[in-house]
């Protein structure tokens, strides 16, 4: 049996590790995407992330892990539809609207386009937009981590591309 005690050094101890690696990922400079979609009736939900990234080129798919408590999560996994919009390092304004504006306000800034075919929400103006097909989801902790299949490409020629680390924003070019 455990002591009062022994619990709550145990609960210390996991706090201490949740905030050394909380302090650890901000530390691992991210791209940054909003990440959208729309349900049948047209309405659009979005949030700004850094967990996303390539799962495989064949086929071409990728991975996103979003909280499940995100106004995105449902819509998402109801409609089965997503968007990927790599942001640049010029629409760090939009991705402030994502993490800070009420959800109804997130699409007002920026060149927001629907996708023809899926009508999925998409940034102009991205470095990159992508559509996907969810192919899995699967909770874990307090995420879901979602496996996309990629079914349409926008590329923009630029690459100046927005970064997140340590809580800031920056930018970056292949050049760097």
């Amino acid at each position: 049996m455990t002591s009062p005690d022994q619990s709550k050094a145990a609960a210390s101890a996991h706090e201490v590790l949740a905030a050394d690696f909380r302090g650890a990922m901000r530390r691992l400079a991210s791209g940054v995407a909003l990440v959208t979609t729309a349900d049948a009736d047209g309405t659009r939900y979005g949030i700004a992330m850094t967990a996303v990234m390539s799962l495989s080129m064949e086929p071409p798919s990728l991975l996103l892990a979003i909280n499940r408590t995100a106004s995105l999560c449902r819509p998402l996994l109801d409609r089965g539809l997503f968007g990927v919009s790599i942001l640049a390092r010029e629409q760090e304004q939009s991705c402030n609207a994502f993490v800070s504006a009420p959800a109804a306000e997130r699409f007002s800034h920026g060149d927001w386009i629907a996708h023809d075919e899926s009508g999925i929400p998409l940034l102009g103006s991205a470095l990159a937009g992508i559509v996907c097909r969810l192919d899995k989801a699967e909770p874990f902790g307090s995420h879901v981590v979602i496996r996309g299949l990629v079914d349409y490409v926008s590329l923009d020629p630029s690459s100046n591309a927005l970064v997140y680390l340590d809580g800031r924003y920056g930018g970056m070019t292949a050049n760097d």
